[in-house]
C-alpha cells in the first residue's frame, strides 16, 4: 500500500478512478481497487447455498439447548458451526437435495440413550411418545428427558424441557395447529453418567423416531 503524497488528489479519501484512499497511522494511502468481485452462481455453488440456508435456520432454533449439550468442549469452532458443517455434508438427499430429518444431528456425542422409540400422532395434534428406558443406571432412569420435535415440511422446531422421567417409558406433547397434516421428528435427550463433558455430566441428542407416516400431526 503505498503512502499518498499528490499535490492533485491531497488529502484523499474514498475512490478516485481505481485507487482506493484511506488514512492510516496518520499518513495518507492508497491502494489498487479490485477490477472485478465474482460471485459464482454455478449449480453446484448454488446447491451448496441452499442446503447451508436450510441448516442454519433449522438449527438456530434450538442452539441454546446444542449449546449446553457442548457445554464449552469445543476449541476451535462453535456448537453452531460444527453442527452446521456436518449436516450440510450429510443430512441431505435427492437431487435436488432434500433435508432428510432421519439424518439430521444436533450433536455427533455417543453413549447412553433411550431405544424402541415410537412416535404417533393423536387427535387434537397430541403425539405420544414410547420409549425403553435402556439404562440400569438409577441416575439416568431418575433424569428427565427433553424432546425436540421437528415439523418436516417447514422445518420448524419446537423444544420440550423435563417432560418425563426417563424410567417412565410414555410421554405425549401437543403440537400447534398449524402443523396438522405434517410428518414430525423427535430428537431426544438423554445423560450419561459414566462420560463428562468439562467436568459435567455428558447429555446428547440424538433422533430417534418421526418423518414417517405415524407421526402425522392430526
Amino acid at each position: 500500500m503505498a503512502i499518498v503524497q499528490n499535490p492533485i488528489t491531497g488529502r484523499t479519501k474514498k475512490k478516485f478512478g481505481t485507487a482506493v484512499f484511506s488514512k492510516q497511522f496518520g499518513k495518507n494511502t492508497m491502494r489498487a481497487k479490485p477490477l472485478d468481485v465474482k460471485n459464482p452462481k454455478t449449480a453446484g455453488q448454488v446447491k451448496q447455498r441452499t442446503k447451508f440456508k436450510t441448516v442454519v435456520e433449522l438449527i438456530r432454533q434450538v442452539l441454546p439447548l446444542i449449546n449446553e449439550v457442548y457445554a464449552g468442549s469445543l476449541r476451535r469452532m462453535s456448537p453452531f458451526n460444527k453442527v452446521t458443517s456436518f449436516n450440510v455434508k450429510t443430512a441431505f438427499t435427492g437431487e435436488p437435495p432434500v433435508l432428510d430429518h432421519t439424518k439430521l444431528e444436533l450433536c455427533d456425542f455417543n453413549g447412553s440413550s433411550v431405544n424402541n422409540v415410537t412416535l404417533t400422532g393423536q387427535v387434537a395434534q397430541v403425539m405420544d411418545i414410547t420409549w425403553d428406558p435402556h439404562t440400569n443406571e438409577q441416575e439416568e432412569l431418575d433424569t428427565p428427558l427433553t424432546f425436540v420435535m421437528f415439523n418436516c415440511s417447514s422445518n420448524l422446531g419446537i423444544i420440550f424441557r423435563d417432560v418425563a422421567l426417563r424410567s417412565a417409558g410414555v410421554a405425549s406433547v401437543t403440537l400447534p395447529p398449524s402443523w396438522v397434516g405434517a410428518m414430525t421428528s423427535l430428537h431426544i435427550v438423554t445423560t450419561d453418567v459414566n462420560q463428562k463433558v468439562k467436568k459435567n455430566t455428558m447429555k446428547l441428542i440424538k433422533f430417534k423416531a418421526g418423518a414417517d407416516p405415524s407421526s402425522v400431526v392430526l
